[in-house]
């Protein structure tokens, strides 16, 4: 099982300061891909409300349970509103869907989240890709 490594800690839910939304990317996710790859691969295109999402100020990019970047996100748009780089839109697959424009994270926030597991805030089964966790009103 590739999910998680032994080196990694895992993050609990009192370890987590930020309102932020963890987005699993095991599909798109390969070693070695780009930043462009990994912050497109992460920004989007998902199938939720902007209301759901609009509330967090950080995304984890999350592969097989480690997270690999964080993202301070700056707003969240309807897909077919932004261009991404390395995945071109596709409007049968992405109509409806959402994505965020931001930009790697502080170092501060950054060291607080990477390479740690994420695995237990997913339950076995969940289907969706998109996890949110606020811990305060804006």
């Amino acid at each position: 099982m590739k999910y998680c490594n032994n080196m990694s800690q895992k993050l609990t839910l009192e370890d987590i300061r930020e309102n932020i939304v963890i987005i699993k990317i095991n599909k798109s996710f390969r070693e070695g891909m780009s930043e462009n790859e990994l912050y497109d691969a992460t920004r989007g295109c998902w199938k939720r409300k902007i209301a759901s999402v609009e509330k967090a100020d950080y995304a984890l990019a999350v592969a097989y349970g480690i997270v690999k970047q964080v993202y301070q996100i700056d707003e969240w748009l309807p897909a077919e509103n932004e261009v991404r780089e390395t995945i071109p839109y596709n409007e049968k697959v992405d109509a409806g869907r959402i994505i965020f424009k931001g930009r790697v994270a502080d170092e501060e926030i950054r060291k607080r989240y990477l390479d740690h597991s994420v695995v237990d805030f997913f339950k076995r089964g969940d289907a969706g890709p998109v996890k949110v966790i606020m811990k305060s009103q804006k």
